[in-house]
This record gives structure tokens, C-alpha cells and sequence, in this order.
């Protein structure tokens, strides 16, 4: 089932397919709704998330008919007032409304009980390309983690994406004026406000901030297979590039990775693995680029100089051993040529001078 945590990687992903291939700083504006028919303990029936970039600055979390938009950035927080907040605040109980219904109407076009839990999603939104002229936008609907219809804004028609989905497109494209406020809302309202929500996070939008890379080498269960996994750690924004070459060679092709995911402070972290011949590992370099980096980033794996544990344990224990014999032969002898006998004086325990023996 889809959480808010989940939202983000699905804007990721969604994001990484709508922006450039260049690191020039676009914003884009993103919200995810779910509604779910049965919500089990600690899931909301309805549950909205909205985004700056890859920042989630308002939440919802509704039940039936209860519920409050709330900041979650200082910046949205301090810029607008009771208004705004009672104003989102009505219109995603209504909208939580209109999922429910939503999802009765889709059991019935797929034939299914009212006993199991099922969602409905929307996600839409905009973009400002670096030059501050309007990109991208989007709207799309999801059942149950797949594809349902999404808005086609050239032909204002919309594309189903099974047989169900068949049944939302007639209806919606009998009334033409559903696409077309979707469209203008995504080409003028959803603009101004993301210009608004830019002006207010500044410096916390527009940071760059590089990634910390490493190079770990990791073993198979056999002890015979090798791969060498680069991890990128703690970067903002979240768009990043990585490539693996042996000799200047590319070998991205053979390599396996995880998306982009957040790291729970604000950056994000991502590693790409790449499997290599045993002793071969110093042939192969991770090469990484993003936008708070000067310039392409190469890093190798570089063995542990330290010697292994188990090494410096038998060291140690080897030095106790020989310790503890020679300590032993010291005793051994003092006690076989010691005094049998006449007078004896013996030395001072608290004198730095040694004292001579009584004639």
C-alpha cells in the first residue's frame, strides 16, 4: 500500500523522467493523493502530500471528514496565514469526499468485493525550467499501484490504461470542460504558485550540496563472486549521474542500482553496483556527477592497509604467551640462586640507590 514515504520515490522517479538531462536548477510543484477503501491501523482513508521539488511542504491526513492541512517546512509555515491553511484544508476534505466515491465506482469496474482494502491515487503538477519559463505538467490516476488514465494536454483527451479505466475515459471526455480546467490549471495557476513557494524557501531550494562517495567491495555467500558498490550520501537535489569504467572503458550497462531515496535529514543518498573479476577490483572506477560537485567525481576502491582482527588478536595473544614464559623463567631463577644463608641485609624498597651487601 502506498505511503507518503512511497510518494516521494514515486515523485522521484516521476521527476527523473520530466526534467532535463542537464543539473540546470529547475522547480516543479507535486502533489500526491491516496485514498484507500479499507485503511488498516495507522493508515489514513485519505492522504495528501504536496512538494517543492523534493521537498514535502504540506500533509493531510484525513478520516471521515476529519483532518487539517499542516505545514512541514518553516518557509510555507511563516509565509501564509490561518486563511490559506482553512482554505486547503476544505478543499482536501472535499476531495477525500470524491475519492471515496471514486473508489466504489472502480470496484464496480473491475468487479470486485467491497471486503478487501484498495486505493485510487492522483498525481499532478507543474514545472519552471531554469530560465523560469513554464515545462511540463502532468495529471495521472492510479488503482491499486498501477496505472489507470492520465490526461493527454496536447489533444485534451485522456489515455486509459486497461479496460476499467475505458469506463472514466468516456465519461470524462463527454465533458470536455474536466481537461480543460486540469490544463489551464497546470499551465497558469500551478506556475504562479510554485514561483510563490520558490520565492519563499530560497536558499533551502536553490542549495547544492554535494555527495559524499565510497567504494566498498562486498562477497557472495561462496566467497568467489565480487562486486564493488559506489554509495553517494547526503547530496541535494536529489538529481544525480552515475557511471562505472574499467580502463575508460563504460560499464554502466552491467551495472545494478537502487532509485534516488531520501535520507531523512533533507539530502538523499544512491548506490550503484557493478560485479568484477577478483583481483581485477582496481581496474574499475565509480564516476559521479551532480550539480554541487565542480566537476565529475572518481573514486576506486582502496583496500584496508590495517591488517584483519584476527591478525592483531594472535599477535597479542602470541606476546602475552612469550610475556608470561619469560616472567615465569625470571622467577624460576631468583628463587634457584637465591641467599642459602650468614648475614643478609635486604635492599630498600623505597631507595633509588642500591645498597651494598655487609661484609
Amino acid at each position: 500500500m502506498e505511503t507518503p514515504d512511497f510518494a516521494l520515490l514515486l515523485l522521484l522517479g516521476l521527476g527523473a523522467a520530466l526534467l532535463p538531462e542537464t543539473f540546470g536548477r529547475s522547480h516543479s510543484l507535486r502533489y500526491f493523493y491516496t485514498g484507500v477503501s479499507r485503511p488498516g491501523s495507522g493508515v489514513s482513508e485519505f492522504t495528501a502530500v504536496g512538494y517543492v521539488d523534493e521537498v514535502q511542504f504540506v500533509r493531510f491526513e484525513g478520516d471521515g471528514g476529519r483532518g487539517r492541512a499542516e505545514p512541514r517546512t518553516p518557509w510555507i509555515r511563516d509565509n501564509e496565514g490561518q486563511e490559506y491553511w482553512d482554505r486547503n484544508t476544505q478543499i482536501l476534505k472535499d476531495t477525500a469526499q470524491v475519492f471515496r466515491t471514486n473508489l466504489q465506482t472502480a470496484l464496480g469496474y473491475y468487479n470486485q468485493s467491497k471486503e478487501g482494502s484498495h486505493t485510487f491515487q492522483r498525481m499532478y503538477g507543474c514545472q519552471l525550467r531554469e530560465d523560469d519559463t513554464p515545462g511540463q505538467g502532468f495529471t495521472q490516476y492510479g488503482y491499486d499501484g498501477r496505472d489507470y488514465i492520465a490526461l493527454d494536454k496536447a489533444t485534451l483527451s485522456w489515455t486509459a490504461a486497461d479496460a476499467g479505466a475505458l469506463n472514466t475515459k468516456r465519461k470524462w471526455e463527454a465533458d470536455r470542460t474536466i481537461a480543460e480546467r486540469d490544463k489551464a490549471y497546470l499551465e497558469d495557476e500551478c506556475i504562479e504558485w510554485l514561483r510563490k513557494y520558490v520565492g519563499f524557501g530560497g536558499p533551502s531550494l536553490t542549495r547544492a550540496d554535494p555527495p559524499e562517495v565510497e567504494v566498498t567491495r562486498h562477497t557472495g555467500p561462496d566467497g568467489e563472486d565480487v562486486s564493488l558498490r559506489c554509495r553517494a550520501l547526503g547530496f541535494y537535489p536529489a538529481d544525480i549521474k552515475f557511471k562505472w569504467e574499467r580502463e575508460g572503458k563504460d560499464m554502466s550497462q552491467e551495472m545494478e542500482f537502487v532509485g534516488t531515496r531520501p535520507s531523512g535529514d533533507g539530502n538523499f543518498q544512491k548506490w550503484a553496483s557493478v560485479n568484477v573479476p577478483r583481483g581485477e577490483e582496481q581496474k574499475y572506477v565509480c564516476v559521479v556527477e551532480h550539480e554541487g560537485l565542480g566537476q565529475p567525481l572518481a573514486v576506486k576502491w582502496v583496500p584496508d592497509a590495517s591488517p584483519p582482527i584476527a591478525a592483531i588478536v594472535g599477535a597479542v595473544v602470541v606476546i602475552l604467551l612469550v610475556t608470561a614464559a619469560v616472567v615465569g623463567f625470571v622467577i624460576w631463577k631468583r628463587k634457584k640462586s637465591g641467599p642459602k644463608g650468614g648475614n643478609y641485609t635486604p635492599a630498600s624498597s623505597d631507595s633509588s640507590i642500591p645498597m651494598k651487601a655487609s661484609a
